[in-house]
Order: C-alpha cells, then sequence, then structure tokens
C-alpha cells in the first residue's frame, strides 16, 4: 500500500513543523507529502501561512525520496507561467519529485484579501482551463504562444519538464473535467459521483 499526507499548511504550520513532518515521512514510508495553497486559514486568520511553493522547495532541497506537491494551487494566485516556473524549479531541486496540483480556485475572503479577483464560478473555471492548458505545455514545449480569454504568451521559452505530473484537484465544478482529461495527469475530486463529473 502507498500512503500519501496531505496537510492544511494555512493553519499555522511553521517551517520547522514542515522539516519534522518530511523528515517523519521519509523516516516512516509515507511517499508523498501535499499541501495547500491558501494564504489565509479558514478557522482563524491570525494564524500563519507559509508561501507554498516556497516550502515545497525548502523541502526539496532537505529531503531525497519524499514526493512533493500542491492539493492545490488556485489558478486565481499566480499567472501561469510564473506557475508553471516555480513548479519546475522545486522539481529541478528535488530530482523530478514534485506534483502541481492546480484547481479553479474558491475561498472568496482570501481573494478579497490580497487583491486577486474573485469571478463568478463560470469564469473562474474557464481561467482556470487555459492556466491548465499553458502550464502543461509550457512543461513540455519551446517557443510558446498562446492567445486566449485570460491570458496571451508570445514565444516563451519551454521549461522542459515533461515528466512533472499535474494533478487537477477540487470540488469537480462543472467544466473542470475535460480540461483535466486533456492536459492533467491525474483527476483528484471529492463530494461528486461520475456523472455530476461527467
Amino acid at each position: 500500500m502507498r500512503l500519501a499526507l496531505m496537510i492544511e499548511g494555512q493553519e499555522g504550520v511553521t517551517w520547522d513543523d514542515w522539516v519534522a513532518l518530511a523528515e517523519a515521512c521519509e523516516e516512516h514510508g509515507v511517499e508523498a507529502l501535499f499541501r495547500s495553497d491558501h494564504y489565509i486559514s479558514g478557522f482563524d486568520e491570525t494564524r500563519p501561512a507559509l508561501d507554498a511553493w516556497t516550502t515545497i522547495a525548502g523541502l526539496a532541497a532537505r529531503t531525497t525520496r519524499l514526493e512533493l506537491g500542491t492539493l492545490v494551487s488556485p489558478a486565481t494566485f499566480r499567472h501561469p507561467s510564473v506557475l508553471a516556473r516555480m513548479a519546475a524549479t522545486a522539481d529541478e531541486i528535488s530530482g523530478g519529485r514534485v506534483t502541481l496540483g492546480l484547481g479553479a480556485g474558491w475561498m472568496e475572503r482570501e481573494h478579497e484579501a490580497y487583491g486577486f479577483d474573485f469571478a463568478n464560478a463560470h469564469e473562474r473555471v474557464a481561467r482556470f482551463g487555459e492556466q491548465l492548458e499553458i502550464v502543461h505545455r509550457l512543461l513540455r514545449e519551446d517557443n510558446l504562444a498562446f492567445d486566449g480569454s485570460y491570458y496571451e504568451l508570445h514565444g516563451a521559452p519551454g521549461l522542459g519538464r515533461p515528466q512533472l505530473p499535474i494533478l487537477v484537484g477540487g470540488s469537480a465544478r462543472p467544466g473542470t473535467a475535460g480540461p483535466a482529461v486533456r492536459f492533467a495527469d491525474e483527476y483528484n475530486t471529492f463530494f461528486a459521483t461520475l456523472d455530476e463529473i461527467r
């Protein structure tokens, strides 16, 4: 049996906590450690929240076997070219042990607090679809051109990480399954039937 953990990092998890957890995972045979990508606790906004991708890069340098990733990074937080580069950098540091988890974004208060655009669900899913395609293609292609409704790229150099897995996660909003099938390696959802996903 394979065992992985997912930790809600925005709930006051310190750097020392992350290091101890990662070391314990390696020592006890846990294969993967995923973390949420949020800036605000859903329970207590005074709890500190370390940045997900900076934490993953740091843990990548401190571990040798543990797989690392986000479950998931909201498409609303970062431009897709920035997110792809952050994941590719962490993957390079880890020697190929990173999974990029991506979702449409959901916590309205967090978006409001940090000035991220929180559009209606339909628009967030559409933006997510473009972001997923761009991230997928930047990891695999070179000289990427993209002209979408939300993003444009003009000859962006590729990142050369075609083996980096992309995981789509979230609540299976209508419109997320199609892009996941086309551009992701895994679809991780909850509280949804197969008919709802289709």
